[in-house]
């Protein structure tokens, strides 16, 4: 098997988002591995979890950085803007990310990057942390506006007393409605 069919080592990914590259490092460009993703609760922010989350991370080396695609499905509990309720949203994202090299695997020196570079670090014990890529990705996939489904009620009915008479202000309406043929 050469490095870039080596999709056969498997690490159980339950409950963790940090995978140790090390040996990954070591191969030749385009080698690649396979993770299962399987996280029960995963925070997203002080008041919000991503719950049940399954998928995949695919991981591949490149020349001074390592790519991860990484496929999630979970479901996050949200409250509706319409009817102020809790309900479960599914999600679902697909994504690649890159995570460059801070030290050499094999010497232990120290990488120089230029400032802006942008790219999630590999840290210094050769462990890539995918967890806030992640929280950003499914943060985005939710719905900006959520509602719990065509059948929401809306809110809640206010009732202000038993006022069987017209608001003055639709009286011209109401007689629009008088007019009607067939009324």
């Amino acid at each position: 098997m050469n490095g870039n069919e080596c999709d056969a080592i498997m690490i159980d990914l339950k409950n963790e988002t940090v995978i140790n590259v090390a040996t990954l490092l070591q191969e030749p460009v385009g080698a690649r591995r396979s993770y299962p993703l399987a996280l029960d609760v995963f925070p997203l922010d002080r008041d919000l979890t991503a719950e049940e989350i399954e998928g995949g991370v695919k991981l591949t080396t490149l020349i001074d950085e390592i790519v991860a695609a990484i496929d999630a499905r979970g479901v996050v509990t949200l409250e509706c803007q319409r009817c102020l309720t809790p309900y479960r949203q599914p999600f679902e994202t697909g994504f690649d990310e890159e995570f460059r090299v801070t030290v050499d695997v094999k010497s232990g020196a120290g990488i120089a990057t230029k400032d802006d570079d942008e790219r999630f670090t590999i840290d210094e014990n050769h462990e890539l942390d995918f967890a806030e890529p992640l929280r950003q990705e499914i943060l985005v996939a939710l719905p900006m506006r959520p509602t719990c489904g065509a059948d929401c009620p809306g809110p809640p009915a206010l009732e202000f007393g038993a006022d069987d008479g017209v608001d003055d202000r639709f009286a011209a309406l109401a007689k629009l409605l008088d007019d009607e043929p067939g009324a």
